[in-house]
């Protein structure tokens, strides 16, 4: 079963980003998507829908407004007034994909299975003997494109056709997928790439379209129609990153968006911008792939390479707006270069009120000096600090999967965050971690 990615479409059929909607949840994310919706609950939605549809509305709506909102009733006009059909079986297919999906899906996706329905049917004319077994093949192929918690098995229990009528059926139409694309996808990318405007130009609009993007497949897609057209996109390589199989091949890429900034930028503008990177826009994907780089290297167990490439940010953004020093304490300490950490935490933790140069400072003083009364002193100034960590540090908490999205001092994401990203060194230190269970 696939796994949900923190930025897919939630599987709940929100329209929401997984990780804005249902991750934490303890609820089942298939008992969301595969329910049953009793009698009240359909009487109430085709209510809605009636005054949506139906009812003169109080004021009058701008024509924007009321074009872009889908409804049930426009997505039937769209099967028998916007389509062409081969056949009226291949018709009323589409109908009954509507109906079949409307509780469980956002009507912006069952469009974009009705795009996909249509351009196949077009292409293949199959012979359609059970509605059902296309539907569930077009459900599931939804599911992989997404990342929905839902497997063949349960698409063929609800559509009440065989597993391997659903798998059949899901490699014909991802053939079809992957050499024309769903929807209008296709046609979109090559409007841009053989539109007007310079190579620059088209990356950003290919970019902004992958950001945008909820499919890990397309955001591949559109990453790699970047770097055909614009070979120096460290952004590009970033997505590709995100997307990969394993941290091996991500590392892989994110050393290759390095190179690419650096091609990008140009040896001369290094030597007249270093010290005030980050503040020229055009170094931010720069910066940003060299952070990810050295994370991906600090949690691969190469301390020295993630060292020198947080140092290599530092010293073109003293500044440091993306928080490597963090990271590089961290990295000090565990190679055991405490007077490069020490120096790195006095440049910086002067008026840094952050937990985790609070927390790196016990083991500083840790790995110098021991269990001292001065240790029992810098641990009541960094429960102080922030008193989350010693809960997720200890376990008397446990962590979440993925990192918070927003930090604020002294709270629960401030900890998670920097549990998560100083375990390597605080798995080093099992005899710290006993001291500061008993304290």
């Amino acid at each position: 079963m696939l796994k949900v990615g923190r930025n897919d479409l939630c599987p709940c059929g929100s329209g929401k980003k997984y990780k804005k909607c249902c991750l934490g949840k303890e609820s089942s994310m298939m008992e969301s998507l595969l329910r049953l919706v009793t009698a009240e609950e359909a009487a109430a939605h085709e209510s809605e829908i009636y005054e949506e549809v139906i009812t003169e509305p109080a004021a009058p709506q701008s024509a924007e407004r009321s074009e872009g909102k889908l409804t049930l009733a426009k997505l039937r006009k769209m099967v028998s007034k916007d389509m062409n059909w081969d056949s009226p079986a291949h018709e009323q297919l589409a109908l009954h994909l509507i109906e079949s999906m409307r509780y469980a899906y956002e009507k912006e996706l069952i469009a974009e299975a009705l795009r996909l329905w249509n351009g196949y049917s077009l292409h293949a004319k199959p012979a359609v003997k059970k509605m059902g077994s296309y539907c569930a093949a077009i459900e599931y192929l939804l599911s992989e494109e997404y990342g929905f918690l839902i497997t063949q098995t349960d698409l063929a229990q609800k559509y009440e056709v065989t597993t391997a009528t659903v798998s059949r059926n899901f490699k014909e139409l991802l053939g079809y997928v992957e050499q024309h694309g769903m929807g209008d996808e296709q046609a979109e990318l090559l409007s841009i790439i053989t539109g007007s405007g310079s190579a620059k130009e088209k990356e950003q609009q290919l970019l902004l379209k992958a950001g945008e993007e909820a499919s890990p497949k397309r955001r591949v897609q559109l990453a790699e129609a970047v770097l055909e057209i614009y070979p120096d996109s460290s952004d590009a390589y970033l997505i590709l990153a995100e997307e990969a199989e394993n941290e091996h091949e991500a590392r892989a890429f994110l050393k290759a968006g390095m190179d690419a900034g650096e091609r990008e930028l140009g040896d001369s503008f290094f030597e007249q911008n270093k010290g005030y990177f980050w503040g020229l826009t055009e170094t931010r994907p720069y910066i940003r792939i060299c952070k990810s780089y050295a994370e991906s290297c600090w949690f691969g167990g190469n301390g020295d390479e993630a060292a020198k490439t947080l140092e290599h940010i530092l010293e073109l953004n003293p500044g440091d707006n993306t928080g490597a020093r963090y990271l590089l304490a961290a990295v000090y300490l565990y190679t055991n270069r405490l007077n490069d950490a020490d120096r790195l935490l006095k440049k910086y933790g002067k008026d840094d009120a952050a937990a985790a140069f609070a927390y790196d400072r016990i083991v500083l003083e840790y790995k110098r000096n021991g269990i001292t009364s001065q240790l029992k002193m810098l641990y009541r100034v960094a429960r102080n600090v922030n008193k989350h960590v010693p809960d997720y540090l200890l376990g008397g908490k446990r962590l979440p999967h993925n990192l918070p999205d927003f930090i604020g001092m002294g709270d629960t994401n401030e900890a998670v965050e920097y549990v998560i990203m100083h375990s390597r060194l605080w798995a080093s230190l099992p005899d710290l971690l006993k001291w500061m269970l008993k304290q």
